[in-house]
């Protein structure tokens, strides 16, 4: 046989070889318009799977896991260990606090989605941190290209919410000087409603002006978008008789009284917490996608 002739058995199995790479090739080009739709919705076809949980594990494992919800106990002492051993400040945490929740609502009720342009959005702000959350996610409202309007009713005398206030007014927000007492002039001024009165910490019976203000809440048509708790709720037990929010965002975890929650949007925010808090708390969180700073949990 001269050199470089194929004996036949050698023929055969080329050939056969040959054919098994037309069918596989064959076999892929149906899956061009799939490789398209998979390199658009960020991740190359080719590519492995990818962690989206921000180093947490394996996504498919947390799934597994019930998302724990905090008492308002619970809730405290994560707060205590963010702030003592793990030593972030209150400032750090309200501004990504304030972020995640713009961008809750920015998800929740996109610009184009609503009816005016800008979207005029009022945010009601309390006394305390969950206020300060109001004032940075009015802030960032406004970046996102929608019109906030703050009702900022008792203000703290501390340099750092001077500070928010001052911030929210060198980007054009204005303040009210009283809130609109009747449901259906806030319906015909605004389009969503932000609730940053009380967080989880809050305890005790409601003074005014917060109790006149939440009779007006409660009595809206317009969707309204509450910060961790919805003001007037027990942290534990709910309040069916309260405002109902239509979009809730829990930040850090969610506590016991999201259980009770019936509104379309609810979100978990503040992508902050220490895996080794996570774990010891045994909280369960769902993972991250991508770099998202807020997590849909309905």
């Amino acid at each position: 046989m001269r050199r470089g002739a194929l004996r036949p058995g050698r023929m055969s199995a080329l050939r056969s070889l040959l054919g098994l790479g037309l069918l596989v090739a064959g076999s892929r080009l149906p899956r061009t318009g799939a490789q398209a739709d998979a390199c658009r919705a960020g991740r190359p076809w080719w590519a492995p799977p990818r962690r989206t949980s921000g180093g947490r594990g394996d996504p498919e494992a947390m799934a597994g896991a019930a998302v724990r919800y905090l008492s308002q106990e619970e809730a405290r002492a994560v707060d205590q260990e963010l702030f003592g051993e793990y030593r972030f400040s209150v400032e750090q945490l309200m501004e990504l606090a304030g972020l995640s929740c713009a961008t809750a609502v920015a998800k929740a009720y996109p610009p184009s989605s609503l009816s005016r342009s800008p979207p005029a959005v009022l945010v009601v702000c309390g006394p305390g941190n969950n206020g300060g959350d109001g004032l940075v996610c009015a802030r960032h409202l406004r970046l996102f290209g929608y019109r906030p309007t703050v009702y900022y009713p008792k203000r703290p005398d501390k340099p750092f919410f001077t500070a928010l206030v001052t911030q929210c007014q060198k980007m054009d927000i204005p303040f009210l000087g009283e809130m609109p007492a009747e449901p259906v002039l806030i319906d015909e001024l605004y389009e969503l409603v932000v609730d940053a009165i009380f967080g989880f910490s809050f305890k005790g019976d409601i003074r005014e002006p917060f109790r006149s203000i939440l009779d007006v809440l409660s009595g809206l048509t317009v969707p309204i978008a509450s910060i961790d708790i919805p003001s007037g709720w027990d942290v534990e037990k709910g309040n069916p008789g309260g405002i109902q929010p239509d979009l809730l965002i829990s930040l850090t975890a969610p506590k016991k009284s999201a259980t009770h929650f019936t509104g379309r949007y609810h979100y978990l925010g503040g992508r902050f917490l220490p895996p080794a808090l996570e774990k010891k708390y045994q909280l369960n969180l769902p993972p991250y996608p991508d770099t998202e700073c807020v997590h849909r949990l309905q």
